[in-house]
Parts: structure tokens; C-alpha cells; sequence
């Protein structure tokens, strides 16, 4: 027997490869059937009770049936066979078959079984089982060996002639060891085996010593059960492969015995589930992409984008059809990304063009994306909010979404805790057909992945991450009307997007919650804020990049401009007209305003404005801004606007200054209950204070139609009376009977 030696330079694998060649001329004369050509790079799988044998693609997962029932010359076969290994020097497979009488089998490229005479086996079954092919050019031996707990290990020479009878021998004290295995595999180079227990706990197993070593426990996900399959390839890299899920796990084995380092288990594909698997593949083929239908992601090392990390990967057309295809976008194309220099030399692929990022992603906010499917599916997605080059099960953000043809809008929540800056983030597309989720590694048959880098932003969020304040609008001014504070109404949020310690841009988020007006009113928002001081911050037109900014209303992306034209002021245009955005109940007059009318209904909308360049924190405007509504051209808003530009009438938060198209000339209009004094910079207030526009710090339940604030909320009139010194909880008491109710 070779003594162990590691597998560390690019000698020993072109050694083993013509190994391989060799050991085709040296096929024993005693061999029953027809020997494979060549050593294959496909892994065999057996399942069921007739053995059924698979040959599987370990790149893309793709699964071909080589033999639907393996059979005997001579007998038909109903019974399983297990414990099967490749044997290297022979070029033919070896197992144990259940059928009676129970006996080791030789397997040729026919799938025809031919029984082996083995003495000194007990009467058991036995389903874990490898060959160990040691020695070099004409010197080499085979044996085949076979493990249950309950009898220990034995081994078969196949080395004589296999129409004598041949002798198995027992390990000394393996029928001790109680390894609750399920397969083993030797490893190419050091002839140790390898197996994993259902748990994980991966064992190290010397044959010449007949000893056992546990090496470590490996992260196998949420896999349970039996590890049925195991396999090695040329390059010391060890497969194995769980009956229930289908996922095949590899371990970086490269260096063995294994001393002075932790294997780690990475998803490297799924292949087909059974209750019942059983693996072999020649030890010393190579695992490559040969496919030119594999589709990889793009993210650059140290994320685990190619083969050799275990990437991401889909063979997009399993039948080689090219119909009927799942992917992201108008496209997907094939690449080989067998290494990591691979990658480097093509590091984008064009074909990933399905997900659109409409809103900014800031940590502790929602964020919309669009994604485009080419037909019904189902969505995983991970990104790296922690920006540490790996995509971690607890950064899965979508988990297996299904997805309609064409555009869908999706909402993520991104953590408080993300840091900002450059990142990644990956999202695949399957048919749905998995048998347990997958993971952001590893190859999948059909659908696409799809890698972008994106930009994850650091906020200042007013009134926080998950608060909104309430904004209240009467649309009647200069006039008091029913003063009952629901002609518009919304919930709202302001962010401050922030990078390396500058402001970058802002994102507004609102809910709008109640119509009851008769009249059309626009919502808009300037990026100025007023201080208590007089001191006033503020956005300015050019500053803001606006071919960048992104508006969605009700999940849908808006097109069109909505940086207001021909202004010094950055004024965002959000609703031309509130009452496009809503539909009301039969039966109802208004949105949300009736007793019992869309009780559970509201709007959602979002926009992202970035600036040109960064500007500083202390010259910033924040906290609220300046929302405030306008009259939509081509409806009646009262008789004083006939004739006049609609535009010209807004109403804003009370003292904060109307923007330059606001028409002056409408703060004297006879008969008025606006009192606004620009020359103290008092706006938007009656005689004794009162507003026509409301920031209340919490979801608010506004007025029923028709009924008067003061009457809903009786401490409202002290608390506005005295400049908010007074009643400063006003919202909290309130007539039941006369205020929305809540909606889920």
C-alpha cells in the first residue's frame, strides 16, 4: 500500500490522470462484462428498490438515467444495490446486491450485474461501501470494502481472479466503531476515507490502521437524515449528498489526513431526492463546467461566484431545448466559471438585467425593487448588508417569492445595522421544484442568478425607522370650511441619506390614508427646513441629480418629472392629484373618511432623490421638510382661483413661508379667516392661531366627514390656541364616535 501523501501541486494530478489510462490496459482477464471507456467525470447514483442508476452532472445537478434497473444475465432483479464504489484499475463499478442470494456484484457500461463469490461476510445488508485503488502503473490493487455498524468494516481483494472464490477479512475492533454512516468515500491521494454522519460530524477513517478520527461537526443547513451518497474528485474535493433534500454538500479535503485547519461544507448542488441513495465515481476524474448552458453569478472574490467556491450556478435548459425557459429579464447566457481567474477575465455578464432598484436601500428602511420574470416562478435573494464578501443565510432577504410573468414589485426590509457603502446582491429564479430551499451557493437545474452591486446608505430617518408622523390638510383656505382635517391625509417619513459622513440625497416614504374632499389637490414636498431660530436650510434645484430620482406609488414605478420646473427651491412633485391614487367603496363619497369606507385600504409611495455631490450635514435641511398641497389644474378650487393658475394656491404646515409659486395676492382676499403675517412670518393661521395643515407625531385616527377637530379632539383648540404650551397630547383623547376607525 502508498504511503499518505497530500495532494499539493498540479504533478500529482496529471500523475493520477495517467493513472487512469494506464489502468484501462491492465484490466483483469477474469472481468465478467464490459469495462467503462474511460474513467468517468459523471457521478453514479443508485436509488430504489430495482436499482435504478443515475449518472449526475456535480456541476449543474443535471440527472440522466443510465439504467432504469440494473439487471443479472441470468435473473431479473427486483431487490436494491448498495455500498457501490468505482474501481479505477478495472474500470468497472462494484456493489452489493440484496437480491438473493444476497452477494458483491461487478457493474459494466452495460448496467448488467455479474455476482462475485465473497466468503466470510455476515449475513447482512450492507449500504455503505468504496473501492481503494492504491499502488502505481502495473503494481496497483484494488479492494473493496464494506461497512455496517453492527459487523464493522471488511474488505474484498479484487486483484485475483474474480471467478475463484474470494475471501472478505474484518477490520480488527471495526465492529466497535457504531458509526451511524450512510457512505464513505477514499480519498484520490491519501486513501483515508471520509463519511458524515446525518448530524454533520464528518469522520476520518485509516484503513492500514484501522482506526476512526472524528474531525469536525460541518454545517449541513437544514439537511437531516442520511448522507446516502459520497464522492471524491481529482482534487481532493469530497461530495456527499443527503437522500431527503437532494443537496450536495462539498468539503475542501485537498489537504489529507487533515491537520491544521477546520473543513468547511458548502452547498454545492441538488441533485435528485430519494429515501434511498447510494454514490460512486472514479476518485481521480476532474469536476468541470462542460455545459455551455450553466449560468453563473458575477460577484467578485472572496464571494463564492465560481465552481471551485462552490458558486452559484443554473443549468438554465435542462432538456437542451432552450423552450419554456425561467429566468430574470430579456435574456440568460451560459459562462464557464471553472476558477477564480475565470471570473476575473470576464467578470460582468450582460444577460443580468432583471432586477431594477427603484427607491435607495438605507439601513432601517423599506426599499422597492422590480423584478422581471420571464415567466411564473420563484424568487431567493441574499445581500451582504455587513459588506464582508459572503452572502450568510441570515442576509436572505427573499425567500422562495413566487414571481408572476413580467414586472413584479417587491418590498425589502433592510436592517438598521447596514453599513454603507459598496456591496452585493444576488438573487435567483427556479421553477419551484426544489426539494428544500436553496442556498446562495451552489447549482440549481433551471432558472438564473443574478449578481449586483449596489450602493447601501447610512440615514437619518424623521420620526424613525418604523414611526411615521400624521400630515393633516384642510383644502378650504383662506376659508375655515368644516375645518375637519381630512381633505388630505397621510402618513409620512422623511430619511436623509448619508455617506461618509455628507448627505447624499433623501428618500420620502408616505402612506396616503384619507380623501375627503371635494376638491383636487396635489401633494408635494420642498427640501427646505425652518428652524425654531427663523434660520431656513434648504435643497436648491441644481443640486439635485434629476434624471436619478425614482418614484413608486401603490408598488408601481412612476415615470415622468418630478423635480418642479423653472424653481430655485427643490420642490418634488409626488401627486399631481390625490384622487388618481384611490378608488372608493360602493356606497361612499370619499376615501377613508365615512364611517365604514375602505376601512383597510391606504396608498403607499416612495421616492429617492439623489444629489449631484455630497453636501454637509449642517447645511442640510431635515426633519420634516416642507410638505404642503396645491390645487390641481383643471378643477374648480373656489371662486377666488377662477381664472387664476391653479398652482398659485397651496397650504402648508402652519409659519412656514409658501414656495416662489405661491400667489401672494391670495393672503388678502375679503372676507378671509387667514391672518398670515409675512412681515412676522406668520402663514397659514387664524386669528387665534389656528392651522390649516397638521403634523401629528404618531398614525392618527382624523375626523369623520363633516365633524369639526374641536369636536372630535376637544383639547385641540387649547393646544393650538396657545402655540402648542398647552394640551400637547391632545391626539390621545378623543370622541370614539367621531374619528376613523383603525385599519389593520
Amino acid at each position: 500500500m502508498q504511503p499518505y501523501h497530500y495532494l499539493t501541486n498540479e504533478g500529482n494530478m496529471m500523475k493520477l490522470i495517467q493513472l487512469a489510462k494506464v489502468c484501462i490496459a491492465l484490466i483483469p482477464c477474469t472481468a465478467f462484462g464490459q469495462a467503462f471507456d474511460e474513467c468517468p467525470s459523471q457521478a453514479f447514483l443508485m436509488q430504489n428498490s430495482n436499482a435504478q442508476l443515475y449518472g449526475i452532472d456535480l456541476v449543474s445537478a443535471k440527472p440522466t438515467v443510465l439504467a432504469s434497473s440494473l439487471t443479472f444475465e441470468d435473473e431479473a432483479n427486483g431487490e436494491s444495490v448498495n455500498a457501490v464504489g468505482f474501481n479505477y484499475k478495472d474500470q468497472y463499478m462494484y456493489g452489493f446486491s440484496r437480491q438473493s442470494p444476497k452477494s458483491v456484484v461487478q457493474i459494466g457500461s452495460d448496467y448488467e450485474m455479474k455476482r462475485l463469490t465473497v466468503e466470510g461476510l455476515p449475513d447482512t445488508n450492507f449500504y455503505v461501501g468504496d473501492i481503494q485503488v492504491t499502488g502505481e502503473d502495473g503494481n496497483q490493487s484494488a479492494t473493496y470494502y464494506v461497512y455496517t455498524p453492527s459487523f464493522g468494516l471488511y474488505s474484498v481483494n479484487l486483484d485475483g481472479d474474480l471467478n475463484e472464490t474470494i475471501t472478505a477479512k474484518l477490520a480488527n475492533g471495526s465492529n466497535s466503531w457504531k458509526l451511524g454512516i450512510f457512505d464513505f468515500a477514499f480519498h484520490p491521494t491519501s486513501n483515508l476515507l471520509y463519511a458524515v454522519e446525518s448530524n454533520g460530524d464528518l469522520h476520518e477513517v485509516n484503513v492500514t490502521t484501522n482506526t476512526t478520527k472524528f474531525i469536525t461537526q460541518l454545517d449541513i443547513g437544514d439537511d437531516s437524515g442520511a448522507f446516502g451518497a459520497a464522492y471524491f474528485d481529482i482534487n481532493g474535493q469530497f461530495y456527499f449528498s443527503n437522500n431527503s433534500s437532494g443537496k450536495i454538500h462539498k468539503v475542501d479535503l485537498s489537504v489529507s489526513p487533515v491537520v491544521g485547519y477546520t473543513p468547511v461544507a458548502n452547498v454545492f448542488t441538488s441533485g435528485p431526492k430519494s429515501s434511498q441513495n447510494d454514490g460512486a465515481r472514479c476518485a481521480i476524474a476532474e469536476v468541470k463546467v462542460t455545459d455551455s448552458s450553466i449560468d453563473f453569478g458575477d460577484a467578485p472574490s472572496p464571494y463564492n461566484t465560481s465552481l471551485e467556491k462552490s458558486g452559484a450556478r443554473h443549468l438554465f435548459a435542462p432538456d437542451n431545448t432552450n423552450a419554456n425557459l425561467i429566468y430574470l429579464g430579456a435574456t440568460v447566457d451560459g459562462e464557464n466559471i471553472n476558477f477564480e481567474t475565470d471570473l476575473e477575465d470576464s467578470p460582468i455578464d450582460s444577460s443580468d438585467d432583471g432586477v431594477s432598484f427603484v427607491t435607495a436601500i438605507s439601513a432601517g428602511q423599506d426599499s422597492q425593487i422590480i423584478v422581471n420574470a420571464s415567466a411564473e416562478g420563484y424568487l431567493y435573494a441574499w445581500f451582504d448588508w455587513d459588506q464582508n464578501g459572503a452572502f450568510t443565510e441570515d442576509e436572505r432577504t427573499v425567500t422562495k417569492l413566487q414571481l408572476n410573468a413580467g414586472d413584479n414589485s417587491i418590498v425589502i426590509s433592510v436592517p438598521e445595522n447596514t453599513k454603507s457603502g459598496e456591496t452585493w446582491a444576488r438573487f435567483r429564479v427556479t421553477d419551484g421544484s426544489e426539494a428544500s430551499l436553496i442556498t446562495a451557493t451552489g447549482g440549481v437545474l433551471g432558472g438564473e442568478v443574478e449578481d449586483y452591486q449596489i450602493t447601501t446608505y447610512a440615514s437619518a430617518v424623521y420620526p424613525g425607522e418604523s414611526d411615521w408622523v400624521t400630515l393633516a390638510f384642510e383644502d378650504k383656505w383662506p376659508y375655515a370650511g368644516d375645518y375637519d382635517f381630512n381633505d388630505v391625509v397621510l402618513n409620512y417619513r422623511t430619511t436623509q441619506l448619508i455617506e461618509g459622513g455628507a448627505i447624499i440625497g433623501y428618500k420620502i416614504d408616505g402612506q396616503l390614508v384619507g380623501i375627503g374632499a371635494t376638491y383636487h389637490n396635489g401633494f408635494a414636498v420642498r427640501l427646505q427646513e425652518t428652524l425654531n431660530s427663523g434660520e431656513t436650510k434648504s435643497i436648491l434645484r441644481s443640486e439635485v441629480d434629476e434624471q436619478k430620482i425614482s418614484l413608486v406609488i401603490d408598488g408601481q414605478v412612476q415615470s415622468g418629472d418630478f423635480l418642479e420646473a423653472d424653481r430655485n427651491d427643490a420642490i418634488l412633485i409626488f401627486m399631481q392629484d390625490t384622487w388618481d391614487y384611490v378608488s372608493t367603496d360602493s356606497g361612499c363619497s370619499y376615501f377613508r373618511t365615512e364611517s365604514g369606507c375602505n376601512k383597510n385600504s391606504l396608498v403607499p409611495f416612495s421616492m429617492t432623490i439623489p444629489l449631484n455631490t455630497a453636501k454637509s450635514v449642517s447645511t442640510s435641511p431635515g426633519t420634516l421638510l416642507d410638505p404642503f398641497i396645491f390645487a390641481s389644474e383643471g378643477f374648480y378650487h373656489g371662486d377666488f382661483l377662477i381664472d387664476q393658475e391653479a398652482r398659485g394656491w397651496e397650504v402648508h404646515i402652519k409659519n412656514q413661508v409658501p414656495t416662489e409659486a405661491f400667489n401672494s395676492s391670495f393672503l388678502a382676499l375679503d372676507g378671509s379667516d387667514d391672518k398670515s403675517e409675512s412681515g412676522d412670518g406668520l402663514y397659514f393661521l387664524t386669528e387665534n392661531g389656528l392651522p390649516w395643515a397638521l403634523e401629528i407625531g404618531m398614525q392618527w385616527q382624523h375626523p369623520l366627514e363633516g365633524i369639526d377637530i374641536t369636536q372630535a379632539y376637544e383639547s385641540f383648540a387649547e393646544f393650538a390656541e396657545s402655540s402648542g404650551k398647552q394640551s400637547s397630547q391632545w391626539f390621545n383623547k378623543f370622541n370614539a364616535n367621531s374619528v376613523v376607525e383603525k385599519g389593520e
